[in-house]
């Protein structure tokens, strides 16, 4: 992964690392809710030799500093602790005293700084106190060269006697840092990983990185769905997103729209039969003659979809049990012809294999300027791929966050293994970038198109040309 992957990732997995920041941030306010306060007390000691003497001093301050640092393990041991216990009244051994101790020399002196933990910050200071008073006695015990002399060592205390006055532990600001960090830290490794091990299609760059195919639209899902889109094509976003699907559609195939057009998917629920109604419903809306045909004989929606009845439709027709114009019905207006799947037969693959399959959409593409046929998930059955060779161009559906990977690379090996003229994909469920909602004026006056010659029917789309077809 490069710099441009990493940035990718985070944008589109922002909400994750955002989750795992506020997640670091509440598990560190919880733990300094929770952690119980410690307070350090310290006190201080000075050690120092009795001679008098300047040479000798000096000398013996070399001396002191190297006794210091065995003192500092003195200041733990039992026979120091047993007398704090003792003039303090603890209720505790001098193992368990000795955890919330702890002595250091620092460097090149003759001090010792004793430091005390306890929940209590007076408690804290007395053990404190009286650990460095007894250390004091203890030092002048053993440290004294005869009975009645002088002890060769001396120890004062200097400082401490001041309960602290704020808690040492737990640290807020220090606990807020860890967890910010720790959560920036696992947000964005998170969702690099994710990234890496994601093989869900989610933008047209997927598609035509992974497929090396044109994305021909990208396609926002319906704010709700209408019976009747004919009549409610309305002018959002996802208007203007399949006016540019058609747009491309027409030069996608180099001599304007093909007669036929399979719409397809590699597995169910990618917005497949969606995606073949409002494609024939835009193209009907330019004054071109559209027939939908249902060829999912398996899993029919497209019927259910405009809210039609039940017909022999395909399966009749290909059974010879019902004429072709018999089986068709009319949708949005008269606009858009439909020729529903009918009732499901015992074989649909062999149904649809059949040479009257192929003879069937010859006499639709003479019929109309174009069909479009919805047709079985690729992946799920062979009736697809039959269908895809039929047809003079297939449009890929894909779902932006569901289609996978593998699923879709699948789907287009079909379609090239039956040598079928894929011209692009189409991404369903996601933002359709760079449109914007338009509305046309409220009360619009028509233009004054007097003396003008009456225009020819089109038959033509988006300015691409459309031979015309005789009807015998």
């Amino acid at each position: 992964m490069d710099l441009h992957d990493y940035l990718v990732a985070l944008r589109r997995r922002w909400r994750f690392v955002m989750a795992c920041v506020l997640l670091g941030l509440a598990g560190a306010v919880a733990v300094t809710a929770l952690m119980p306060r410690t307070y350090t007390a310290t006190a201080q000691l000075f050690i120092a030799t009795s001679d008098e003497n300047s040479g000798d001093a000096y000398q013996g301050g070399l001396f002191t500093q190297q006794r210091v640092k065995s003192y500092t393990r003195i200041v733990t041991s039992p026979a120091v602790l047993d007398g704090v216990i003792a003039r303090l009244g603890l209720h505790t051994t001098p193992g368990l005293l000795a955890e919330k101790i702890s002595a250091q020399a620092p460097l090149d002196t003759t001090l010792v700084d004793i430091r005390v933990n306890d929940a209590s910050a007076d408690r804290a200071q007395a053990i404190a106190d009286a650990t460095a008073v007894q250390f004091t006695k203890y030092i002048s015990a053993i440290e004294a060269s005869s009975v009645g002399a002088p002890p060769l060592i001396k120890a004062s205390v200097v400082g401490g006697s001041q309960p602290p006055s704020a808690p040492t532990s737990p640290r807020p600001g220090l606990n807020l840092t860890i967890g910010l960090v720790a959560g920036i830290a696992v947000g964005v490794g998170g969702a690099v990983l994710r990234h890496s091990l994601d093989t869900t299609i989610r933008t047209a760059a997927d598609l035509s990185g992974w497929l090396s195919l044109t994305t021909l639209g990208t396609v926002p899902p319906p704010a709700r769905q209408r019976a009747d889109s004919a009549r409610h094509l309305g002018t959002t976003r996802r208007t203007e997103a399949l006016s540019q699907l058609r747009t491309r559609l027409t030069f996608s195939a180099g001599n304007g729209i093909p007669d036929s057009l399979l719409v397809s998917s590699a597995r169910p629920g990618e917005g497949r039969t969606r995606t073949a109604i409002d494609l024939a419903t835009s193209v009907a809306a330019t004054g071109h003659r559209v027939i939908l045909l249902e060829a999912d004989l398996r899993h029919p929606r497209l019927t259910a979809e405009l809210g039609l009845h039940g017909t022999p439709g395909l399966t009749g027709v290909l059974t010879h049990n019902t004429p072709l114009y018999t089986a068709l019905e009319s949708w949005g207006d008269g606009l858009i012809r439909v020729l529903p799947a009918g009732s499901a037969p015992a074989d649909p693959n062999t149904l649809l294999s059949s040479p009257d399959m192929a003879s069937l959409l010859r006499a639709l593409e003479a019929d109309a300027d174009l069909v479009v046929v919805d047709s079985p998930p690729l992946l799920s059955f062979a009736d697809g791929a039959v269908l895809a060779s039929m047809t003079q161009g297939v449009l890929l559906v894909a779902r932006a966050g569901k289609t996978r990977r593998d699923d879709a690379v699948r789907a287009l090996d079909t379609l090239t293994a039956v040598h079928a003229p894929v011209l692009g994909a189409v991404l369903t469920g996601t933002h359709a970038e760079g449109l914007a909602d338009w509305q046309p004026p409220r009360n619009p006056e028509p233009p004054d198109r007097t003396g003008e010659p009456e225009p020819a029917p089109a038959r033509a789309l988006d300015g691409a040309t459309v031979p015309r077809r005789h009807h015998e």
